[in-house]
């Protein structure tokens, strides 16, 4: 008995024993596992924090998007708005998160685009987006047109004969104004008698298509309806880049709309209508309207069925003048009457040859006193780079007695009825012709023109006197104008802007082929065109339909526009297309934008060869893009690295990752309390308190020019 409870309380020490190495198995295995697990919690936590910190930087973009839409915020900094100053909380939600943001709106205005920075906070995670904001305009496609029909008012278009119209006293053109100037689906007056229908009369209002012989690169949009060939147009249009803002039910049409199907939005070339002449059109047994039921039938041949966008309202004439105005006022060149500008290149640097002899007064660096009673007429020599954001305006000759607000230069270039230079006979005995307007003194002229006795100038003094595109219009303010540019530049002219031979960047290749005309994509040139009225290429015949016999014809062949073209109140086309030969291919790469759409090609004129500058996503001619209302909204966005350093001052080395050469100009605070001084390309910023400091700055390396911003978050 004695032995058998001792070898039980042997065995039971032994177990006692295992039972506790066990044990202390089991506390360091628990240990580990929980080592690891902290180890594992620590990173997930700091995981959230930085997706918190991401989203509240997003929601601080989101905040100044909603903010920015007020008209002229970002003119001032918003001194109400605490996200400029420090962090605040995002709203709603239970986000731990908060944000500051800071703004470049420097080039709001000129440049078409406001670069926002907001940095979101969740605990000690910080991070910073960068977004690009912009407005759509007319700069995002190579081609837009308001109505696709021509302008009532083109020369020759629509008969000004008296009941050419369908009505006594009425005529063809004013016929056209009546039921042309409105979109297709839109209703309204239909015939000469009153008559109203659900659509435009397409039989009398004239209509241009897209065709397989022709090519555009790049998105095309109208505000209209398209007219297609019917046959396959993948080889014409880019796939998904063709849009209309005729609306199907999807999109949600207004009792009594025609509208477009969504899956054929668009009318064919091949339709039962008349094709009214675009030479003299009157209304005649063949003009009536062709009824509320006609519209898009049929399944899409062309491959290109048009997409939907909205409506994209072009400025009007009034308040584009006023703004071209106002800016060439400030920061440009305002010339009265008709005016000559040729740009070149002189000594690697771009400049613009002027000769406007109705001027009497400009602004500084305008190419001196140019007004000039006899003949030639001095021409002045403008050099771009003497300006930042450079604006030409060419006015009207100005009415006596009244002063333009937007304009520092009309009371002081009136001139009496009848005594202004461009209005005065040049030449002959014929007192009616006061051809030339514009008689240049420069001598790099003379090579575009044959050897004849009369003044060498436009428009040519061999020109059809009664030739309505430019007729007797010796007080308006028209340019014409060509060369090869170098710089950014607007040009806008108060009527017409005549293009007299190709208007090109000075990169641009003369390679031939698929690149012909294509600006080196390293430019940094940009051109862009505002005529209130018509924008067309200049086409000069005599009174017998002749080539005009001092202007070389050769001139008008393949034209190359480097340009950013805008016809506010009518369209761009060809000077009577049905007149003459072909003169070959009109060569753009760049972007055409026109109330209506006129005429390039008939029996002479040109054929198609359109492309989209794609520097134009970032690069836009000066203030452009404020003549748009649209809404600001997110182009581009990213992620940035932002520097981080304490009050007082900090130097930053910028230039390390460009070539030997680069330079580093013009470096500007933009946004925050802050300093910066620039020597030899290292900026040292000398801020005062707290928050973000935003510094802008520009760098030229290899010959291009690029603006940059240093981003710095200042601490305490």
């Amino acid at each position: 008995m004695k032995l058998d409870n001792v070898r039980r309380s042997d065995d039971s020490g032994a177990a006692m024993i295992f039972v506790l190495a066990w044990s202390v198995v089991l506390v360091l295995l628990v240990l580990v596992v929980t080592q690891v697990a902290v180890q594992q919690i620590v990173p997930s936590d700091r995981s959230e924090r930085s997706y918190a910190a991401l989203a509240a930087a997003e929601a601080g973009i989101q905040d100044y998007l909603v903010r920015i839409q007020q008209p002229g915020y970002e003119e001032e900094l918003d001194l109400e708005n605490p996200a400029f100053f420090d962090y605040v909380n995002v709203s709603g939600g239970d986000s731990a998160g908060t944000y500051t943001y800071s703004v470049d709106t420097s080039r709001a205005g000129a440049g078409g685009e406001i670069h926002v920075y907001s940095t979101g906070k969740s605990g000690d995670v910080t991070h910073t987006v960068e977004a690009v904001l912009t407005k759509r305009s007319t700069l995002d496609y190579v081609y837009l047109s308001d109505i696709e029909t021509p302008s009532p008012d083109v020369p020759g278009a629509y008969s000004q004969s008296s009941n050419s119209g369908g009505r006594t006293g009425l005529t063809s053109q004013a016929l056209a104004n009546q039921l042309c100037s409105r979109y297709w689906y839109e209703s309204g007056d239909v015939d000469p008698t009153g008559g109203v229908g659900n659509q435009r009369n397409l039989n009398f209002c004239q209509w241009a298509g897209i065709y397989s012989s022709e090519r555009i690169a790049g998105k095309i949009h109208t505000n209209d309806v398209w007219r297609l060939q019917a046959t396959n147009l993948s080889g014409s249009i880019d796939a998904g880049a063709i849009s209309s803002s005729c609306r199907s039910e999807e999109e949600g049409l207004s009792p009594g709309e025609i509208g477009c199907p969504a899956d054929h939005r668009y009318l064919t070339t091949t339709e039962p209508l008349y094709s009214n002449a675009i030479d003299g059109a009157t209304w005649n047994s063949s003009t009536g309207f062709q009824g509320n039921s006609f519209g898009p039938t049929g399944s899409d041949i062309t491959n290109r069925n048009p997409r939907y966008e909205p409506v994209l309202e072009l400025p009007s004439a009034s308040a584009t003048a006023a703004l071209m105005k106002e800016k060439a006022s400030d920061f440009g060149c305002v010339f009265t009457g008709p005016t000559r500008l040729r740009f070149a290149v002189q000594g690697g640097v771009g400049v613009i040859k002027v000769t406007s002899p109705d001027t009497k007064q400009s602004g500084a660096n305008c190419g001196g006193v140019l007004q000039d009673t006899s003949q030639p007429h001095t021409t002045g020599t403008i050099t771009i780079s003497d300006f930042e954001d450079l604006v030409i305006y060419v006015q009207d000759l100005p009415s006596s007695g009244v002063d333009d607000p937007n304009n520092d230069y009309d009371t002081n270039n009136v001139w009496p009825s009848g005594t202004a230079p461009s209005c005065a006979r040049k030449y002959g005995s014929n007192s009616s012709n006061k051809y030339p307007f514009v008689v240049p003194s420069d001598s790099e002229e003379n090579s575009g023109f044959y050897s004849s006795s009369a003044p060498k100038g436009f428009p040519s003094y061999y020109a059809d006197v009664n030739n309505p595109w430019y007729g007797d219009s010796c007080t308006k303010g028209d340019i014409y104008v060509e060369g090869d540019v170098m710089g950014q530049v607007t040009i806008a002219a108060e009527n017409n802007v005549i293009l007299t031979s190709s208007l090109r960047d000075a990169t641009s290749s003369t390679t031939p082929g698929a690149t012909y005309g294509k600006p080196d994509p390293a430019s940094q040139t940009i051109l862009g065109s505002v005529s209130g009225r018509f924008t067309y290429i200049y086409r000069p015949f005599d009174n017998r339909r002749r080539w005009v016999r001092d202007w070389k014809e050769s001139n008008a062949d393949n034209p190359v526009f480097n340009v950013a073209m805008l016809a506010v109140d009518a369209c761009f086309g060809a000077q009577d297309p049905s007149y003459g030969y072909r003169n070959g291919y009109i060569y753009l790469w760049g972007s055409l934008s026109q109330k209506y759409r006129c005429v390039v090609g008939y029996y002479g004129g040109y054929s198609k060869r359109y492309s989209y500058d794609e520097r134009l996503t970032f690069l836009v001619p000066p203030y452009m893009t404020s003549l748009f209302g649209e809404p600001w909204e997110v182009k581009r966005f990213a992620e940035v690295n932002v520097n981080f350093q304490q009050t007082g001052s900090s130097t930053y080395e910028l230039l390390a990752n460009y070539p030997g050469g680069a330079q580093l100009f013009n470096p500007e605070v933009v946004f925050g309390n802050a300093t910066v001084t620039n020597v030899a390309g290292e900026l040292t910023v000398t801020a005062s308190e707290p928050g973000q400091v935003v510094v802008r700055y520009t760098v030229i390396s290899g010959g291009v020019e690029e603006i940059s911003r240093l981003v710095i978050m200042v601490e305490g």
